[in-house]
């Protein structure tokens, strides 16, 4: 009886403790330094030094009616805002009728990253840009059809931007479709017969299209959310002890939220700063329903490196020396092997599914199988097993919806 009325009592000081009285959470110095690392920034520093349009206002406006013009596609049925939607966080709604091999990923703060794509086989924003457009699955035309476009349905805009229209281009009749990255044999020969001077011009114009979008992106931003206001809750109490108050997250949403940055939950190490993401590429081992997904970052490096569009290439606004991360970028290593771009968990839970492809539905899935991090064998992995208890991960997963915005407009800076 003893035992049983010592239980009983446990049982009423936690009930009486943790669901009745305010949530009381001591955070240390060090938690309270990550706490304010990942809080949202009152200004965003960016640059791209191979991008000189990035931060002009009109450039990111012809980016902004390019982002929704469905002329830029074989068909004139896609748009850059079909699959990267502004209602869904620029992401894909899950019962799109759209349907791809990939996850696509939100726009939102995606210009302070310095990687791009899955396979981060783009060096900058402008250079992902042009990858879609004549992608065979995605926009599917090419760059003899959006540059003939672009001149003539927006002169003033890019004459405005990028300086007056090329006169070799206005006076040469080009084919409608003609690419070196063709997927159609009939359409690559159009681009030899067009000769290196034209090609180097239609180059220049396309790498322009890139630049300008690149230059819309930039003006997108996530919103602050609930967790961001806890931080400020946080750190104002920290500095005058006396400020009371009710937290603004539950006493599961903050335990999570202590679980996230602890060496048990160890989220912190891929998905930290601001965007909840480091920007670099981690082996999940996740199913892949796709062969070319599983070389990963690993062939993603030498795309990059062969890219025309690159930083070091001849359509870039950089200086040489301007190009560090794809100079000294590390490549034919193993730990590059499927090995994948982290993910901001920014609106994590209103942008299902998840992982690269999708694989997963639902926020628990995904958490489940960070849990017991199954590694095939031979295949390189980044992850070790969480081995948390399920109220724990319940825990975290309240923590994550917290990330949300509280509306959807489209976010600008």
């Amino acid at each position: 009886m003893v035992i049983i009325s010592s239980a009983i009592t446990v049982l009423l000081i936690y009930f009486i403790t943790y669901k009745s009285a305010p949530v009381i959470t001591i955070w240390t110095q060090e938690e309270l330094a990550i706490l304010r690392s990942l809080r949202l920034p009152s200004k965003w520093q960016i640059s791209d030094p191979s991008n000189n349009y990035l931060l002009k206002p009109q450039a990111a406006l012809l980016g902004k009616l390019l982002f929704s013009d469905t002329q830029l596609s074989r068909y004139q049925q896609i748009a850059c805002a079909s699959c990267h939607q502004p209602e869904h966080y620029f992401t894909l709604a899950a019962n799109s009728d759209i349907s791809l091999d990939k996850q696509v990923p939100t726009l939102l703060g995606v210009a302070s990253f310095n990687w791009f794509m899955l396979d981060g086989s783009a060096d900058s924003l402008w250079a992902q840009a042009l990858k879609p457009l004549e992608n065979h699955i995605e926009h599917a035309g090419t760059r003899t059809q959006y540059v003939q476009y672009v001149l003539n349905r927006y002169p003033q805009l890019y004459q405005t931007v990028f300086g007056s229209l090329p006169a070799l281009l206005m006076n040469t009749i080009l084919p409608e479709q003609a690419s070196p990255t063709s997927q159609y044999v009939e359409e690559q020969k159009n681009w030899q017969w067009l000769g290196i001077q034209i090609q180097t011009e239609i180059n220049r114009v396309y790498a322009n299209i890139g630049k300008s979008l690149a230059a819309y992106q930039a003006t997108l931003w996530p919103r602050d959310t609930r967790f961001d206001r806890y931080i400020d809750q946080v750190t104002a109490s920290f500095r005058s002890p006396n400020i009371g108050g009710k937290p603004l997250l539950s006493a599961d949403e903050i335990a999570g939220l202590k679980l996230f940055i602890s060496e048990q939950g160890q989220c912190i190490r891929c998905h930290n700063g601001a965007l909840f993401s480091n920007g670099d590429f981690h082996a999940t081992t996740v199913p892949i329903p796709h062969l070319s997904a599983q070389k990963g970052r690993f062939a993603g490096v030498e795309h990059a490196l062969k890219d025309p569009f690159n930083c070091l290439g001849y359509y870039s606004d950089s200086e040489s020396a301007q190009c560090k991360e794809l100079i000294f970028i590390k490549r034919a290593s193993d730990e590059l092997k499927g090995a994948t771009k982290v993910p901001s968990l920014r609106n994590i839970a209103d942008t299902a599914p998840y992982m690269h492809a999708g694989q997963f539905s639902t926020l628990t899935e995904v958490l489940h199988y960070y849990n017991r991090a199954a590694t095939p064998f031979g295949t390189h992995s980044d992850l070790a097993p969480l081995k948390l208890l399920p109220y724990q991960l319940n825990q975290l997963e309240v923590f994550l919806l917290t990330l949300s915005e509280e509306n959807i407009d489209e976010p600008t800076r």
